[in-house]
């Protein structure tokens, strides 16, 4: 007899059981009601746990949002003093994620879009990151305009991130300008 899932291993199967239909089958696949019967559930325990296809695009969106940043400052905490070190391993940390899940990612980030309500999703994403950066960077902020110039990274780092996995760029190569770009941005400041 198989126990019975809890509320949050539930959810968390759900999540997991998304992400495999959105690889296997595309973004336009992903419904509740497609969920809810490759998980063996009723449609109702879905809906349960995700109220809408918005929602549950969105919970996936901010799950991927969470590690990377998880991630970061961890690498940070444990490993990273210097402001080389620092933008080295965000830089480093958004290219393993990138690796790992960017077509995915990129995926629920336009099924987000097509949503009036998450239409912005974009700018909270940005916005997001630089509020984690402003933590990471703080010490760089002689002028008060540490701001501006971590939009201007975060910036950076996407679209490089972008072109790395379109195989315009190498890795090590974007890994490294990225580090430059940082370090000369802020140290400037």
């Amino acid at each position: 007899m198989r126990k019975r899932l809890s509320k949050d291993e539930r959810r968390q199967q759900l999540l997991d059981l998304s992400l495999v239909i959105l690889e296997r089958d595309g973004a336009d696949a992903l419904t509740l009601a497609t969920l809810a019967q490759e998980a063996g559930v009723t449609k109702p325990v879905a809906y349960g746990h995700f109220q809408s296809r918005a929602n549950l695009l969105y919970q996936l969106y901010a799950r991927f949002d969470r590690r990377l940043v998880e991630v970061t400052r961890q690498r940070i905490a444990d490993r990273a003093r210097s402001l080389q070190e620092r933008a080295h391993h965000v830089v480093a940390a958004y290219f393993d994620c990138v690796r790992q899940c960017g077509p995915q990612y990129e995926a629920i980030v336009s099924a987000l879009m097509a949503y009036p309500e998450h239409k912005d999703i974009r700018t909270q994403i940005r916005n997001s990151f630089v509020h984690v950066y402003r933590e990471l960077f703080s010490d760089c902020d002689a002028d008060g305009r540490l701001g501006y110039r971590l939009v201007a990274i975060f910036g950076a780092i996407e679209e490089v991130a972008k072109a790395t996995m379109e195989e315009q760029v190498p890795d090590d190569q974007a890994v490294a300008t990225l580090e430059r770009l940082i370090v000369s941005t802020l140290r400037d400041a």
